[in-house]
């Protein structure tokens, strides 16, 4: 695409997105309910026999996720508020409770998500735009996934209860939830909220919720434009979330000798939707990372930051091609503002390092505008000023309209960046997509047109493949079916084809094939194909072909699980073969083990890697934990930051409430051997 084309589209586009709003299909008027005020708020402890549910607002028959199969098991759900915090609680029947699943007991733990379990999602600014989610399993496990992200400590987070207990006569059970509003990120003064509730079964694929969607809203990623509104009698109080100021002391004990830091972090609301962060000396050793998989790629893994400083607010940052947060190793402090106010969103971060490395400052900025419920712009830009090398500046431009058209929800995605290297400016990269996303069995599509120049610079994004142009388009479909044994299928069609920008010259052409389905009863099975060409250099080229499939069994079956994958063919010009099997174990009811095994072979070379990971739970908030972590490689010379060796470490973690958190740890998370060290860190929020 060359620089008229360009300017052609950017204007367009810029148009499109000024006068499109007035005309696009919006979605149907959505309904909207009075929530009463309760005087009485009631005792979280799972027993509904409170009065304030009697004059509860009662949420209508639930219904299915997608489809229409009848619900066989009955739920009802009740809201209600005292002023200050918002009550939900449900009653949730089943004729066969020999069928439950309720095995996790960890806060915080995404597993309360494979048990049986109801949920709660909120949009708290009323914007249509994201939300928040609270689940809890018939244990009365909690955990949340809050607008943005945040890191893991409850103090730091916010807190909030929730308990369940067997019904009567056995056959079911109910849960009582309390969340303070201080919890909800809202606009001053707010009245109204968005709001489903929904209840899971594991041994059903099909989540159960109230109210319907619209088969256009009918995933995850759209249900929050179509959340029904609800009203309350006064508006929520304006109170700021408090101030945390959350101090570490760390001591280390190695066999030549001892070291101790100490560090703080610092969360300062600027108002009810907008965070401020600040980090002086961060703990990122005692953080586990994940990984690099073994799988050979002629680009780098993505691999996702576990590090609580990048965690929080991670949504409002600019995306990894702009600003991937592992190029920032260990600094010496650091800032960050993420939120939204209205229908604006900003991630702002920042941080610095002037001891172990040379001197660094790095910053991120990401500025998004919503237009409507559907369309959006933004601006990105990162900066990386190092001691040692030239400073580096990169700025994305990006527009996004989008609209509904009948089941399907369509968009437009326009984007043009460019950087910058020792103040002088260097290349560019665009992008062009149409894509349109169907409801449940119906056909999704993206076309794309793309181009990224040789000269290119973003050392704190990640960028792959430099000096090309092309385009790429892929089909699809998934559906989720409401009887019989087959649960679901997918089917994906993708293809790319790229010339050399500079030259003009072919370099990579690729087609794929990908085929999966699951039964009710937690088996899949998948098939994928690939086949592309590939011109590496002037001397080089690759004639890629790779066919592997996967089984997998007990998905529906909490931490039993597993699965194999076998591929082979030729890759990179060589012959290549890999497996990789997993499986977990439930040893006993607290205790649960996951084991994964890959290995691939490239010609002559073969790289192995093993990771067995055990907790035991010792109650909702200990538990111990170790992580057995053994490889020669990735087998992906692209990738940066392998280890090779053999690692095993032992942790024990005490969290709170309110009071201090408490970690030991025999060995180092991350390192690529075992390492004879005992590592003691206490926070205590102030």
């Amino acid at each position: 695409m060359d620089s008229k084309s360009l300017q052609a589209a950017s204007c367009a586009l810029a148009a499109f997105l000024m006068i499109g709003p007035a005309w696009a299909h919006s979605p149907a008027q959505r309904e909207s309910f009075s929530l009463p005020t309760t005087k009485s708020a009631p005792k979280i402890d799972g027993d509904l026999s409170d009065a304030c549910w009697k004059t509860a607002f009662k949420a209508g028959e639930f219904v299915r996720f997608t489809g229409g199969a009848p619900i066989v098991e009955q739920t009802e759900a009740w809201v209600t508020t005292d002023g200050t915090t918002l009550y939900i609680a449900f009653e949730c029947r089943d004729e066969h409770p020999e069928l439950m699943r309720a095995s996790e007991t960890q806060r915080g733990s995404s597993a309360v998500e494979g048990d049986d379990h109801v949920s709660v999602v909120i949009d708290s600014q009323n914007l249509r735009r994201g939300a928040s989610s609270f689940s809890v399993n018939a244990l009365g496990t909690q955990v949340e996934h809050l607008e943005g992200g945040t890191a893991g400590n409850i103090t730091w987070a916010g807190d909030w209860k929730a308990a369940s207990k067997p019904l009567p006569e056995g056959k079911g059970w109910s849960c009582e939830i309390a969340i303070p509003f201080q919890l909800l990120r809202h606009p001053a003064r707010a009245r109204a909220f968005g709001l489903q509730v929904g209840r899971s079964l594991n041994r059903e694929g099909n989540q159960m919720i109230w109210p319907a969607l619209p088969p256009e809203g009918q995933s995850f990623f759209s249900r929050a434009s179509f959340l029904p509104e609800l009203r309350l009698a006064q508006p929520m109080p304006d109170q700021r979330p408090p101030v945390v100021v959350l101090p570490y002391s760390l001591t280390t004990a190695r066999t030549e000798g001892a070291s101790a830091r100490q560090g703080m972090d610092i969360k300062y609301p600027f108002s009810t939707t907008l965070t401020g962060l600040l980090a002086v000396n961060p703990d990122f050793q005692t953080i586990e990372q994940d990984v690099a998989s073994v799988n050979f790629s002629y680009n780098e893994q993505q691999v996702p930051d576990r590090r609580p400083f990048f965690a929080e607010g991670n949504e409002f940052l600019p995306s990894s091609e702009v600003f991937y947060s592992r190029r920032v190793g260990q600094f010496d402090d650091g800032l960050k503002v993420v939120g939204r106010e209205g229908a604006t969103s900003v991630g702002l971060v920042t941080s610095q390092s002037r001891t172990g490395e040379p001197d660094r400052t790095s910053a991120a900025l990401a500025l998004r505008q919503a237009v409507g419920l559907f369309s959006e712009y933004s601006v990105y830009a990162a900066s990386d000023n190092r001691a040692d090398k030239l400073s580096n500046r990169v700025v994305r431009a990006a527009g996004n309209y989008g609209w509904v058209d009948g089941t399907q929800r369509n968009s437009i995605y326009f984007s043009r960046s460019q950087s910058w290297q020792g103040g002088m400016q260097k290349g560019g990269a665009s992008d062009l997509t149409l894509s349109s996303r169907g409801a449940p069995g119906r056909p999704r599509y993206r076309v794309s047109s793309s181009s990224l120049s040789e000269d290119f610079i973003s050392n704190l994004g990640l960028v792959q493949d430099r000096n090309r142009k092309g385009w790429s388009a892929s089909m699809g479909i998934r559906n989720q079916l409401d009887r019989g044994r087959l649960l679901s299928y997918d089917v994906d069609c993708d293809y790319f084809s790229n010339k050399r920008l500079t030259t003009d010259a072919f370099f990579n052409e690729s087609i794929s094939l990908d085929l999966g389905v699951n039964t009710r009863d937690g088996f899949g099975l998948d098939i994928n194909l690939d086949e592309g060409r590939r011109q590496q250099d002037t001397a080089t080229r690759y004639h890629d072909r790779l066919a592997g499939g996967g089984f997998s069994w007990n998905q529906r079956t909490l931490f039993q699980g597993g699965g194999l994958r076998y591929r082979s063919g030729m890759q990179g010009g060589l012959p290549t073969q890999s497996l990789s099997i997993g499986q977990g174990f439930l040893v006993s009811k607290p205790f649960s083990v996951r084991t994964s095994s890959s290995q691939q072979k490239r010609g002559g070379v073969t790289t192995r890697q093993t990771i067995i990971t055990g907790t035991y739970r010792l109650d909702s908030l200990r538990a111990l934990s170790a992580r057995l972590l053994s490889q020669n490689g990735t087998g992906n010379a692209a990738n940066v930051g392998s280890q090779t060796g053999t690692n095993l470490y032992f942790a024990y973690s005490q969290r709170s409430r309110k009071g201090t958190d408490f970690f030991l740890l025999l060995g180092d998370p991350n390192s690529g051997s075992t390492r004879s060290q005992m590592t003691v860190k206490v926070t205590r929020p102030l």
